[in-house]
């Protein structure tokens, strides 16, 4: 039987965004009722997918405690429960260690990190009262490498991780169950005006699978570790990155 994520309710950080939108199609197109939480607007996305019995648009600020709370509600208002979330908002772009300020370490980490644990708090008493959720932490592959000229973003990438294995032990008694996963870098209009092309000269020249990673290659992995097919999968690190680092 296939892995299914019919009538699951996926809430979606940043799902307005590339990496974002193109989970949200996916997801949809597999058959699961779509949350887009974004500060960006997801309305016409929200209404390609199906309207308001298939995907909502819930305007959300990762950093802000209040609003992220009002993401989870809008969630249960729309469809009565949330079965997943993905933390896939964040922020990317790098900077050389001589230049990073204090403002742009506490800028990523307030995004890339302090957001991953909002909306988790947020979505939590519903999968607890449940008794089941899964919780999705899009990390990065740089974790695993150090890479340069992002000091603040590999740190704040890297406290996430040690967040997902901290509450796939607290939370796993709940039947909250929660995955890190690290994707390379991605071939996005986004990424390509944040980054210079000797970058993604070294990612491809490195990759042994010899092509660059899209949004596409991942979310067939997102589809199925939020099926029941995953139900057991908690705590884990999976690295999806085409080989360029092996952890």
């Amino acid at each position: 039987m296939a892995i299914s994520v019919e009538d699951k309710v996926v809430v979606i950080t940043g799902g307005a965004g590339e990496m974002g939108s193109s989970l949200a199609r996916r997801l949809a197109d597999e058959g699961a009722k779509v949350v887009i939480a974004d500060i960006a607007d997801g309305a016409a996305l929200a209404a390609e997918l199906g309207g308001p019995e298939r995907a909502i648009y819930v305007r959300t600020d990762i950093t802000s405690e209040e609003s992220t709370r009002a993401m989870a509600q809008a969630a249960l208002d729309a469809f009565g429960r949330i079965d997943a979330l993905v933390n896939n908002a964040g922020l990317f772009t790098g900077k050389p260690w001589d230049e990073l300020t204090l403002d742009d370490w506490r800028q990523r980490f307030r995004v890339n990190t302090e957001g991953v644990f909002l909306a988790t708090k947020a979505v939590e008493p519903a999968m607890t009262k449940q008794g089941r959720g899964k919780i999705v932490n899009i990390g990065s592959d740089t974790v695993w490498m150090g890479t340069p000229g992002m000091a603040h973003y590999v740190s704040s990438k890297a406290a996430v991780l040690g967040f997902t294995r901290a509450i796939a032990s607290e939370l796993g008694p709940r039947g909250i169950t929660s995955v890190y996963v690290t994707p390379t870098l991605l071939d996005t209009p986004g990424t390509r005006a944040a980054f210079q092309q000797a970058h993604f000269d070294y990612v491809v020249g490195h990759t042994p699978i010899g092509r660059f990673e899209t949004p596409e290659d991942v979310n067939g992995l997102i589809v199925f570790l939020v099926s029941d097919d995953a139900a057991f999968v908690n705590g884990a690190a999976i690295n999806i990155g085409g080989g360029i680092s092996m952890h």
